[in-house]
């Protein structure tokens, strides 16, 4: 993905020790996430360990900056990219993937619904060949949606967009928005992804299967948000996300 050249890079020195290349690169992106961010990069360190690298493209205007690069002193797998030009979601992964050195990519939101103990559940099937992308599934059988994890009217909302681009492309994803999913770097390598907005979690998945990929779904455990506020609106960001599913469907976009 080309980069911004208004998006400066601010990784720690020490972040340069790491080896030109890992085995995973998680992705995190923030928007005002002071409140839950210390947690999520520290419980995220602690799964993968110091010879992962952990990404944090942050477009808010709170104290991320400062905690994250505060962590960086102690975590030297954490790289902080402060997104000065930030577009939206897809935008900031547009900004990861330009930087990720992982053979695996692994993105989680910072709020803490989807639980970082879990990231190994989501790398296992790309690990044991089973999987080319793998989306971390809500309404999967078997998962658990703690109190305040899934409002009922995002609930629908999720079920109407994943029901609809399962029709479309001919395969069954029961959690078509997943805040945390991991794919092969060949993917993104190889299917053209165009959303700066919301509609990234829709594409990423739905290019994926129409480019031939094995995508799977696992059953995770989510939580209620532990900060911040959500930039989703579900009635607008619904309307343009089922109208991108038909453009990426037509090959529009």
């Amino acid at each position: 993905m080309p980069q911004d050249a208004s998006c400066d890079s601010l990784a720690t020195p020490t972040s340069t020790s790491l080896p030109h290349t890992v085995e995973v690169t998680a992705i995190i992106t923030t928007l005002n996430e002071e409140a839950a961010i210390e947690a999520c990069l520290r419980r995220t360190i602690a799964v993968l360990g110091d010879d992962a690298e952990v990404l944090v493209i942050d477009g808010g205007r709170d104290r991320t900056g400062e905690i994250v690069t505060a962590l960086s002193a102690e975590f030297p797998a954490i790289r902080y990219v402060k997104n000065v030009n930030d577009r939206g979601k897809g935008h900031a992964v547009h900004e990861a993937l330009a930087r990720a050195r992982g053979r695996l990519l692994i993105q989680i939101d910072a709020d803490l619904q989807f639980l970082p103990e879990e990231i190994p559940l989501i790398l296992l099937p790309l690990r044991e060949q089973k999987a080319d992308l793998v989306l971390g599934s809500r309404f999967a059988s078997g998962a658990t949606r703690l109190p305040g994890s899934t409002p009922p009217l995002r609930t629908f909302g999720n079920w109407l967009t994943s029901g609809y681009a399962s029709l479309l492309f001919g395969h069954r994803m029961t959690d078509l928005l997943a805040g945390m999913k991991a794919w092969r770097r060949e993917v993104t390598e190889q299917i053209r992804l165009v959303s700066e907005n919301c509609s990234y979690d829709a594409e990423l998945p739905v290019k994926t299967v129409a480019a031939g990929f094995r995508v799977v779904d696992v059953p995770v455990t989510t939580d209620a948000r532990q900060g911040g506020v959500s930039a989703i609106r579900v009635f607008r960001d619904g309307r343009r996300i089922l109208w991108d599913v038909t453009c990426y469907r037509l090959g529009l976009k």
